[in-house]
C-alpha cells in the first residue's frame, strides 16, 4: 500500500524550499561520503579539485562589488564571509541573519522577483542551482552576470563556503567559518564511536502525507554524517533526494528511527503524526514505533542548510539516533 501523496504541491513547495532538486548531482562525494572520511581529505581529492575549478569559472576574475544572493543558505554564507549584500529572497520558513533585514527583498526562494534583482543593477547574482531554471534566462537576457552553488547537503554546504571564499578573496575568513563546519562534522562523527548503527528513515511533509528524504538532503546528510543507516538509500533504492512513500518497503527495512521534518509549530506537528500512527497498525509495527523513537524534528534547525543552524542541528540529532 502507499500512504497518500497528498498535496503534491504542498510536498514539492516544502522540499523545493528545502534546497532539494530531485536531479542535482550536488557538490563532490555530497551523499557517498564515509562518515570517517574527513572533509578536509576530500577536498584534496581530484574530483573535489575540478569541481571547485569549475564552479570557480563562473565568478568574475575581480571580486563582484555589488552582489545580489538570491537563496537563504547562500545570503547567510556570504554575509559571514563579510561580502555586502544589495539583494537577499524573502522568507517565512527560514532565518536570515538580523543584520541583513535592512538589505532589499527579491522575492522569495520559489517565486523570485527578475525584475526587482535586474532593477538592482548588480555585478553578479549568486543562486542555488535549483533556481538556475527559473532566473538564468531572464538574467542573461539582461546581461546580468550568475553564479550557482548548490545548497542541499553539508557537504553542498561546505563546499559553497569554500567556492565563495576564494571567488571573494575572503580566505581568513572562509577558513574559519568551514573549521566551525568541519568540528559539526567531527561531532556527529564521535557520537557513533562504538555504538550499533541504527536503521533510519527520515520523512518530510505534513499529516498522512510524505516523501523519503535521501542522503543528498540536509537531514539525510547529517544522519550520513552520523553513521546511522539511512534506509532510504541502503533499503528502499531511492535514485532521488525526495521519493514517494512505499509503506511495505518501509515496514520490510524496519528502521530503528523515524525523523520527520514539518514547518510550523514542533509540539503540535508531532501530536498530529503520533495520532495519524496510531491509526495505522502498519506504523506501529515499526521497531520506531513500538520505541518510542518517532520524532518530528524542528525545521528550523533541519529543513533547509545553514551554517548556524549546525549548532542546534547536530547536538539534536546525536542525541536522537545515540541516546
Amino acid at each position: 500500500m502507499r500512504i497518500r501523496s497528498a498535496s503534491a504541491a504542498v510536498i514539492l513547495a516544502v522540499a523545493l524550499v528545502a534546497g532539494a532538486t530531485a536531479c542535482s548531482e550536488g557538490s563532490p562525494d555530497s551523499s557517498s561520503s564515509s562518515a570517517s572520511v574527513a572533509p578536509s581529505d576530500v577536498a584534496k581529492s581530484p574530483e573535489y579539485q575540478a569541481e571547485r575549478t569549475t564552479a570557480l569559472a563562473q565568478f568574475p576574475t575581480h571580486p563582484a562589488q555589488k552582489v545580489v544572493a538570491a537563496s537563504v543558505p547562500l545570503a547567510e554564507v556570504l554575509w559571514m564571509l563579510g561580502v555586502p549584500l544589495s539583494g537577499v529572497p524573502s522568507t517565512t520558513t527560514q532565518q536570515l541573519p538580523a543584520a541583513l533585514d535592512s538589505v532589499p527583498r527579491i522575492g522569495s526562494t520559489m517565486s523570485l522577483d527578475v525584475e526587482k534583482i535586474i532593477s538592482i543593477a548588480p555585478d553578479l547574482v549568486v543562486a542555488a542551482d535549483g533556481a538556475r531554471s527559473m532566473v538564468d534566462p531572464a538574467l542573461k537576457s539582461a546581461a546580468k552576470p550568475a553564479a550557482y552553488l548548490d545548497t542541499d547537503s553539508i557537504d553542498d554546504l561546505r563546499f559553497a563556503v569554500d567556492v565563495l571564499a576564494t571567488a571573494f578573496d575572503k580566505k581568513d575568513a572562509g577558513d574559519k567559518v568551514l573549521a566551525g563546519i568541519d568540528a559539526h562534522i567531527a561531532a556527529l562523527t564521535e557520537a557513533s564511536e562504538g555504538k550499533p548503527q541504527p536503521k533510519v528513515l527520515t520523512l518530510i511533509g505534513a499529516s498522512d502525507s510524505f516523501m523519503v528524504m535521501s542522503g543528498d538532503s540536509f537531514i539525510g546528510s547529517l544522519v550520513a554524517k552520523a553513521g546511522a543507516d539511512n534506509i532510504a538509500t541502503s533499503a528502499l533504492h531511492t535514485t532521488e533526494t525526495y521519493t514517494a512513500v512505499n509503506l511495505e518497503n518501509i515496514i520490510a527495512a524496519s528502521p530503528d528511527v523515524v525523523l520527520v521534518l514539518q514547518s510550523g509549530d514542533t509540539a503540535k506537528a508531532q501530536a498530529a503524526f503520533d495520532a495519524e500512527v496510531a491509526k495505522n497498525p502498519a506504523w506501529q509495527s515499526l521497531p520506531a514505533y513500538k520505541n518510542k523513537r518517532i520524532h518530528v524534528v524542528d525545521y528550523s534547525a533541519f529543513g533547509y542548510t545553514s551554517v548556524s543552524g549546525l549548532d542546534k542541528a547536530v547536538p539534536t540529532l546525536s542525541g536522537l539516533l545515540y541516546p
